[in-house]
């Protein structure tokens, strides 16, 4: 009987170990089941903040695409107004009123520079002009003042008028004064053509 008793004892043993075994397994495996849920949660909040950060990369991309082609687009536009300018100045130099402008230019030139000798430069066919027209341009200066004609110059119109030896010179050519207001005018061109737009 005392073996019996062992027996019982032994297997009573047993099976408390083994429950107590198999607890623990339980226990383990839903710790396992539960790390490996926080770990798949928190691969996919990485993988959907990866991808969230993606997309917003390749939408900033994108808008940056985007304006950058408004802007080449506006740029071109805006080349496209001055273009047109060009061709209205060049129409501009062949008229009878662009005659006149020419003698009122010249003469404000000469009195800007304010020497007693002046050379007023222009491209061929506007100092045949500034020749015929001399005697007023004198009037308009002064009669204290010398002025001659240079040698022509590569312009569209208007003048430069320096002095003689070259220490003084002002620059009234169209494309001179295109150029001096140029990023005022391309602020206004701007603004003409795209106003409320973004």
């Amino acid at each position: 009987m005392i073996v019996d008793e062992i027996l019982k004892e032994a297997r009573e043993k047993t099976a408390q170990l083994m429950e107590a075994a198999q607890n623990e397994a339980r226990s383990i495996l839903n710790r396992a089941r539960l790390a490996a849920r926080e770990e798949i949660e928190r691969e996919m909040r990485e993988a959907r903040a990866r991808g969230e950060q993606l997309y917003r990369a390749m939408l900033a991309e994108g808008r940056l695409k985007a304006k950058k082609e408004i802007l080449r687009k506006r740029e071109e536009l805006v080349n496209e107004v001055f273009e047109q300018a060009k061709e209205r100045l060049a129409k501009y130099a062949s008229s009878e009123r662009y005659k006149k402008d020419l003698i009122r230019i010249a003469a404000e030139a000469c009195k800007k520079l304010n020497s007693d000798k002046v050379i007023i430069r222009a491209n061929k066919r506007d100092l045949e002009l500034l020749e015929r027209h001399m005697g007023e341009i004198i009037r308009a200066v002064g009669e204290l003042t010398s002025v001659s004609l240079g040698e022509p110059i590569q312009t569209m119109g208007g003048v430069r008028v320096g002095t003689p030896d070259g220490k003084m010179e002002i620059d009234d050519t169209l494309e001179t004064r295109m150029k001096r207001e140029f990023e005022a005018l391309r602020i206004k061109v701007a603004k003409v053509l795209f106003e409320g737009s973004t």
